[in-house]
């Protein structure tokens, strides 16, 4: 009970500093560009995971590295993408948009490994919550000086990070937790660092204040690296689909935080988006949940039934044996 309790708490965490780093890149926007952003944030991160976990591991093969790399691009493009959605939208948009993760990594899961997604709940469900999305998007266009490339960014920035859940799953789980986090940080990176090369951008900084390097450092250590660290330390104590049902928080907190911080307006249309977008994600989720019960009690009676036959079989192997010495007697 008590285990369980932390993983919440863990959650709860991690969903509320989440929430807060919408806005805190928004405001490092007005002096950074994205990629700078990443850049530095990914470098920080890789080295205060190497303060906290010295140790490194040879790799075990090149599959497995090569799934690393997939995983850093993927997270490097989820933040290279959700950091351009701010340019050109509210920070709330682009948390409401984002909040639909669960949701697409349910049907990427069911497209790519086949899995149970597909069920006349979970469609309802995905149909409720992208009617959300689009509100969303037509609220930016009614908005002065809101783009809706802004909100096609975000969902970009969703389906990376789908992406990311999926190939992660892959990986075996030989490696230490904050290894394996700073791992794909590391490759993360390296992906940002061909990019950068690439599109020729430079990391100079042309003003530099106190409270930028304490966003930056809030990016960096607590937002990349414990926090990752918190989700995944929850998802071993709740499990990933309790877990990430925390996610329908996201944009609750982004909004208000949004309000409060930025002046952010909330129009009714946002409003509207936000119920339509959680309802669709709880009803999605919770048919998952509720089949993954399912068929952890199905197979829980199959051991059990298994267990009972082996049981009856060796109570009879012994009738025989014993009637057999008694014969022989």
């Amino acid at each position: 009970m008590i285990h369980k309790f932390k993983g919440h708490i863990l959650a709860i965490l991690t969903i509320t500093i989440w929430s807060t780093t919408f806005i805190v890149s928004k405001i490092l926007l007005n002096q950074f560009t994205p990629l700078q952003i990443l850049f530095f944030r990914f470098i920080i991160a890789v080295l205060f995971l190497s303060i906290l976990y010295p140790k490194f591991k040879r790799p075990n093969n090149l599959k497995e590295e090569l799934l690393f790399l997939i995983t850093g691009g993927c997270l490097a493009l989820y933040f290279f993408f959700e950091n351009s959605a701010l340019i050109h939208t509210y920070s709330s948009n682009v948390s409401l948009i984002v909040s639909t993760i669960p949701l697409i990594t349910g049907v990427l899961s069911a497209l790519i490994y086949k899995t149970h997604f597909f069920t006349k709940k979970s469609i309802v469900g995905f149909v409720i919550a992208y009617f959300g999305v689009i509100l969303i998007i037509i609220n930016g266009n009614k908005l002065a000086g809101i783009e809706p490339i802004g909100d096609f960014f975000a969902f970009i920035a969703a389906l990376m990070f789908a992406l990311y859940t999926l190939v992660m799953q892959k990986i075996e789980k030989t490696y230490h937790l904050i290894e394996m986090t700073r791992k794909v940080m590391l490759y993360g990176l390296v992906f940002l660092g061909i990019i950068i090369l690439i599109s020729k951008q430079s990391l100079y900084i042309q003003k530099v204040d106190i409270s930028l390097v304490l966003s930056m450092l809030f990016l960096g250590i607590i937002a990349s690296s414990l926090a990752f660290l918190m989700w995944n330390k929850a998802i071993q104590m709740l499990g990933s689909i309790k877990t990430n049902q925390y996610i329908y928080l996201i944009p609750v907190v982004t909004t208000v935080f949004s309000a409060i911080i930025l002046r952010e307006a909330i129009t009714l249309i946002t409003v509207f988006g936000a119920v339509f977008i959680i309802l669709g994600l709880y009803l999605s989720e919770n048919e998952t949940e509720t089949e993954t019960e399912t068929e952890t009690e199905t197979e829980t009676e199959t051991e059990t039934e298994t267990e009972t036959e082996n049981e009856t079989e060796n109570e009879t192997e012994t009738e025989k044996e014993t009637g057999t010495e008694i014969e022989t007697a």
